[in-house]
């Protein structure tokens, strides 16, 4: 019955938090390149600019962890809890691990942009459909060469995917329930986006301009070079 699964999702629910809003790449930041990373590049502390700074060789490593986190989770909660019962309760797991990895009480509640552990979610539920994703993103890429623009279409268009998957193929949840999921973790890790860590606006910029780039690219502005390899001139008190 739920009543008597309730505490278990709510233990399962914390856990997931706290394990999302381990701040593994400004950890790794810390101590391997001895630098902080809201104060460097893009400011945010999440693989992309972990690789920014230290260099390409920490993305798989961060990718990997990420996956974990966002897969862990919810598959402990269906095959090691049997939680399977409420599947509505289970699929949501995974946005505990979002909300601790892009609002960490332990970074004064800044965080990273989340999508890897979003996807970490979508492995959990269905390692297929997170293979057809990942294909479709490096093929967007690969012709485009914009990460950040192929990932939006990619999360935009996923839900809709979710909904024509076969259930047969999903480890937890119905398309339906997958689908949630998916429109859920694209509106925070959108959101994420825009409100970015609360740094300040570019000098000299029209808000609007701003948002949009945040929004479509990413980042403040539109030059990613100028925009990666900014130096540790943050003043904003952490």
């Amino acid at each position: 019955m739920l009543v008597q699964t309730l505490p278990l999702f709510v233990a399962l629910w914390a856990a997931a938090y706290l394990i999302g809003a381990t701040p593994v790449s400004y950890l790794m930041g810390r101590a391997f390149g001895g630098i902080d990373l809201r104060r460097h590049g893009s400011g945010n502390v999440g693989g992309s600019n972990l690789a920014s700074q230290l260099g390409r060789r920490w993305l798989p490593v961060v990718v990997v962890i990420d996956l974990a986190r966002g897969a862990g989770p919810v598959l402990i909660g269906q095959f090691a809890l049997g939680l399977g019962e409420h599947p509505w309760l289970l699929v949501v797991t995974p946005l505990f691990t979002l909300l601790g990895n892009a609002w960490s009480p332990f970074l004064r509640f800044t965080g990273g942009r989340s999508v890897g552990v979003w996807a970490g979610g979508i492995v959990g539920i269905s390692p297929s459909l997170f293979v057809a994703a990942l294909a479709a993103y490096l093929c967007s890429w690969s012709v485009s060469r914009r990460s950040a623009e192929s990932l939006l279409v990619i999360m935009v268009l996923l839900p809709l995917v979710c909904l024509a998957w076969p259930d047969a193929w999903l480890l937890v949840a119905s398309s339906t329930q997958y689908a949630v999921y998916a429109a859920a973790g694209t509106v925070f890790i959108l959101v994420k986006r825009v409100v970015s860590n609360g740094g300040p606006m570019p000098d000299g910029m029209p808000r609007n301009t701003v948002l949009m780039n945040r929004l479509l690219r990413d980042r403040d502005i539109a030059d990613r070079r100028k925009w990666l390899s900014r130096a540790a001139d943050r003043t904003a008190d952490f």
